[in-house]
């Protein structure tokens, strides 16, 4: 297994997916047109790669030598893709970044928010003072907004909480999406512990709230194996179109949810510092997601993980016609779980990178491996392998896997993970 340096790869990727990079080449990750709008995404998946972006180019920045020419060119980045995210709009008119973000199942609120918090502890005090006051108001904005958000009648995950599990077929499911929730609190529990000025976890009013948040995801919609080691979340949510969704564990969605737990562990136990895994339960409960997805990568020979896997067997194999019909048997329509799959039919492993918060360097070794093994890599036109790393290649396939790359990046240069590997 050859490896390579995480910031020097990381730089790679800067210099290949951004058009401030020496290398940029428009068919990777779409960065510019998301930055635009012109790729007809909608506001709040804007939002939220835009919020991706945010934490990667911070990160970098951060991690850079202060002699790095590539220093400059990654806070015009930054500046750029501060600028994209305070010119959007919701349906009112108003800036999604300074009033009404999308909070609730959508993921982007949270992930935005862990960017700002980021840019704020680090490349901010590079900025000029107007545009440090921006940074600063927006993230200061965005907490506040999460924080009212979370224990609010607006708000229905929160009474949420505490409904009684459901259960089909030993998979534990949450009644709401838990992935978005998780993701806002997670961005919240950074904010608190770098940002905000209370002397301890305890003594921010909503603590409570917070911690409920995030042991419940264990507790209460988690499915674990017998040695309570390893842990899959299926999709969950309420009765809606694809309402067979709710039986599925999900890599992306897992991995969310992992990622926002890392966050949110911050929020529990003060830190200070990112480079400081907190010591905390919250992380232990990421790490057996991360366990459950290695059982995944060893149970096939492709080690695929997918989007949409079978329930609770602990072996995420694709779904099986079996399956389907024993949802229709429970009412669901036939269209509803087709229109489901439609979307959903391919793997997607290299969306767990964005594991890498919780700080399991092993875990990453294996992520690489099964990301070469299922296939989920492209080298364009002549470029053969060019002695890159798998999450290079992997950012390579698209504008989805990009971003998932740029928050697994930025996790590994946070948590001081040093190499990255050819999967090999």
């Amino acid at each position: 297994m050859a490896t390579q340096a995480t910031l020097t790869e990381a730089t790679r990727f800067f210099n290949e997916h951004f058009p401030e990079g020496s290398a940029y080449d428009s068919r990777y990750s779409q960065v510019s047109t998301i930055r635009s709008g012109s790729n007809g995404q909608d506001v709040n998946l804007r939002f939220q790669r835009l919020g991706n972006q945010l934490q990667f180019l911070a990160s970098l920045h951060d991690k850079l030598p202060s002699s790095s020419s590539i220093k400059e060119s990654v806070k015009t980045a930054i500046l750029a893709t501060f600028t994209s995210i305070e010119e959007l709009k919701n349906s009112a008119g108003q800036s999604l970044l300074l009033s009404n973000a999308n909070l609730g199942g959508s993921p982007a609120g949270g992930i935005v928010l862990a960017g700002l918090v980021i840019t704020r502890t680090g490349v901010y005090h590079d900025l000029d003072q107007t545009n440090r006051n921006r940074i600063a108001f927006a993230t200061d904005s965005l907490a506040n907004q999460i924080a009212s958000w979370m224990d609010s009648s607006s708000n229905p995950s929160y009474n949420a909480l505490e409904d009684s599990i459901s259960c089909w077929r030993n998979q534990r499911f949450a009644n709401f999406a838990v992935n978005g929730p998780i993701l806002h609190v997670g961005g919240l529990g950074l904010y608190l512990d770098l940002i905000a000025t209370y002397s301890s976890a305890s003594q921010f009013p909503k603590y409570q709230t917070l911690y409920k948040y995030g042991t419940y995801v264990m507790d209460k919609w988690a499915t674990l194996d017998t040695s309570q080691t390893k842990a899959s979340l299926a999709i969950g949510g309420l009765l809606t179109i694809n309402s067979g969704r709710k039986f599925f564990p999900s890599s992306g969605y897992n991995a969310y949810v992992g990622m926002g737990l890392a966050w949110l562990a911050h929020g529990m136990m003060y830190t200070g510092n990112l480079g400081i895994i907190p010591d905390a339960r919250l992380i232990c409960d990421a790490k057996k997601i991360n366990n459950f997805y290695q059982d995944v990568f060893h149970a096939q020979s492709n080690m695929k993980a997918y989007e949409i896997s079978e329930p609770a067997d602990f072996t995420g194999e694709k779904l099986k016609e079996d399956t389907i019909l024993a949802v229709v048997e429970l009412g669901y329509s036939r269209t509803e779980i087709d229109q489901l799959l439609t979307s959903h039919l391919d793997s997607s492993t290299g969306y767990l990178y964005t594991l890498a918060w919780n700080g399991d360097a092993a875990f990453l070794t294996a992520l690489d491996k099964a990301v070469r093994t299922a296939g989920e890599t492209v080298f364009l036109d002549s470029e053969a392998t060019d002695g890159s790393s798998i999450i290079i290649a992997y950012s390579r396939t698209g504008e989805a896997a990009a971003h998932r790359a740029m928050a697994g990046f930025a996790g590994m240069l946070q948590r001081g993970i040093l190499t990255v590997s050819d999967g090999i």
